[in-house]
């Protein structure tokens, strides 16, 4: 069963009313009918690839780690698809949370697929597997255009994932990191708007959470 948090609607059109955006969000249903995610893919002006469960690891080539977590195997194949053909068209796509993985992975990318075992650098401050309610933060480096659209250079984040952006994906360049080096935000080098990052910025929205999904909006008008 699949389900989305309101938070991720709720917080789009509270922006997009603020900035004076008329917007229509929908929740696609889950398919593998490609004539039907070829339809989703013309139809739609923009796309946001949210959170979830994690992705199947023999879609980047690796065997599952034992603390990989659940996986959605219809999803994987139904967002992998949708953004084949909605980066076809260079529509507008925001990732977060596994949306910045899935979006990794669709361009040729790795993830690693838990960091406590598997990161190699020191742990200092990185933050995994926890409830939303504790809220851990911590200090993020962005650069490029996040950079510009945020109008800082250190911006300070929610953070509760145990996997992230191992091997960046062709055609996009990371453009935040958190302090231990963990790939907090990627963007594409050529696609208008193919942005995403690991953290959530729907939850407790802030100055932050508003320049992104504000700046989304703007490239779906």
């Amino acid at each position: 069963m699949f389900f989305l948090r309101p938070r991720y609607t709720n917080v789009l059109m509270r922006f997009a009313r603020e900035a004076g955006y008329d917007v229509m969000p929908v929740i696609l249903p889950i398919t593998d009918d490609e004539a039907l995610i070829e339809t989703y893919a013309n139809e739609f002006d923009g796309f946001i690839c949210t959170g979830g469960d994690d992705i199947d690891p023999s879609i980047y080539g690796e065997e599952k780690h034992p603390n990989c977590g659940g996986i959605e195997s219809s999803r994987d194949v139904f967002e992998l698809s949708l953004l084949s053909k909605v980066t076809a068209l260079d529509k507008p796509v925001f990732g977060i949370c596994r949306g910045i993985q899935v979006m990794n992975v669709a361009l040729g990318g790795t993830l690693w697929q838990d960091i406590p075992s598997q990161w190699s650098e020191p742990h200092g401050t990185v933050h995994f597997e926890r409830n939303e309610k504790n809220d851990p933060r911590h200090r993020v480096t962005v650069s490029g255009m996040l950079r510009e659209v945020l109008g800082e250079e250190v911006v300070t984040t929610n953070s509760y994932h145990h996997q992230s952006v191992k091997k960046v994906g062709d055609g996009l360049v990371v453009c935040a990191v958190n302090e231990d080096g963990i790939v907090e935000g990627i963007e594409h080098t050529e696609l208008t708007f193919y942005r995403a990052v690991q953290w959530h910025p729907e939850v407790d929205p802030d100055d932050v959470s508003k320049k992104l999904f504000t700046e989304f909006l703007r490239h779906v008008q």
